[in-house]
């Protein structure tokens, strides 16, 4: 029992990277892990590039600055390759861009999703023949 609380708090430690998720929240954000490590889902970077954005090369570069995430993620991934899809998404750096806050990649993919929406939509689309 005790080597089970253990490893439940030292995932507690380790979930989220300080991102800013509540500890309350933070097994949800495990189980969000490790079902993507079950489901074999693609990594950041591989996503990154079906969306047709540039990988990220650099941990630095990668996370928000003067947070001190970029040591702990690179300890824990060591490589910009193998940085998971799910908190890849969570501790990546906002989008400077004016109006959008949300991190590039998210903010790609929801606007890509909206935009193959209102494309799809039979209301909305408007056909010339």
């Amino acid at each position: 029992m005790q080597v089970i609380l253990t490893l439940f708090l030292l995932y507690l430690t380790i979930a989220a990277f300080d991102s800013g998720v509540p500890v309350i929240l933070r097994a949800v954000e495990i189980l969000g892990i490790e079902q993507s490590r079950t489901w074999k889902t693609g990594t950041l970077n591989e996503f990154r590039s079906f969306v047709g954005l540039d990988k990220h090369t650099d941990f630095e570069k990668m996370v928000p600055p003067n947070s001190g995430l970029g040591i702990r993620v690179k300890q824990f991934y060591s490589d910009p390759d193998n940085v998971e899809l799910y908190p890849g998404v969570i501790f990546e750096k906002n989008n400077p861009a004016p109006g959008i806050s949300a991190p590039e990649t998210i903010g790609t993919a929801i606007l890509s999703d909206a935009v193959s929406l209102v494309r799809g939509d039979r209301f909305y689309t408007v056909v010339t023949s």
